[in-house]
């Protein structure tokens, strides 16, 4: 019986641990290294949420050029902060968010939801006008303006990951529940 249990505890686990990935696997250059988009030359640039990422992690822009931040994570929610600028409400799968960073610079930003979902937007050279790298004084961003966008998700579904969690607990729970019923003796009428 113990080891019939035992077994049941170990399948429902592995399942669990399978089927989930979790906010744990968030990460800034994401799970396998950091990944750039040049977008210098272009009209306007996006960096997609996926699998707890930004993807791309670090993009560099033109001045001026807007930016868009799009969820395209399936039941998963995000937000987009940086240094006084960002989206910091709930943005679930459709949603997008756009800014234009008019000042060369380095703008980091994160997802408060998940450690280490960080990424940062380069403007022009990466310089501000007092030669720093980073800035960090106060500025004002365009308008938030938060939109749906028809986007391709990446990834498993979450619902699809939430249900074979699901699937695997039930199923380690039942069976636990019938090894522990055959151990039993009924008394004698």
């Amino acid at each position: 019986m113990k080891r019939g249990m035992l077994l049941c505890v170990v399948v429902g686990a592995a399942m669990v641990v399978l089927g989930v990935p979790g906010a744990a696997l968030a990460g800034g250059g994401c799970h396998s290294g950091v990944t750039e988009n040049d977008a210098t030359g272009e009209k306007d640039a996006t960096v997609r949420m996926v699998d707890a990422c930004f993807t791309a992690t670090v993009t560099t822009l033109d001045p001026g050029a807007p930016v868009t931040f799009a969820n395209t994570d399936v039941g998963v929610t995000h937000n987009v902060g940086g240094n006084q600028w960002g989206h910091f409400e709930d943005m679930v799968e459709g949603d997008a968010f756009t800014v234009t960073f008019d000042e060369p610079g380095v703008y980091p930003f994160a997802c408060n939801y998940h450690p280490g979902m960080t990424g940062a937007i380069v403007v022009g050279d990466g310089k501000s006008a007092g030669g720093d790298d980073i800035i960090v004084e106060a500025f004002e961003p365009a308008p938030k303006v938060v939109t749906p966008v028809a986007a391709e998700p990446d990834g498993m579904p979450g619902g699809v990951v939430a249900a074979v969690a699901l699937i695997g607990l039930a199923i380690g729970a039942g069976l636990a529940l019938g090894v522990g019923r055959l151990g039993r003796t009924r008394p004698a009428p």
